[in-house]
């Protein structure tokens, strides 16, 4: 599926294009005010753990597409 602002897509589960960018765009603010105020340990073992449940949800192994030291 791709991802388009234009486009209204729903896949299996229903949601659409626009609601899984904006749950991304969440998440990614999140983790930007969490890295602020956690400990290195703290932040890296969320991020992992975001990551388990992005895999669990898509089937995509999200740690090995984007590596720790290229995305935080």
């Amino acid at each position: 599926m791709l991802l388009s602002a234009s486009e209204q897509n729903s896949d299996a589960d229903g949601a659409t294009d626009e609601e899984v960018v904006a749950a991304a765009e969440a998440l990614g603010e999140a983790l930007a005010t969490a890295k602020e105020s956690s400990s290195e340990f703290a932040f890296t073992t969320m991020v992992m753990q975001c990551n388990e449940a992005i895999g669990d949800e898509t089937g995509i192994d999200y740690g090995s597409v984007c590596g720790a030291d290229d995305c935080c």
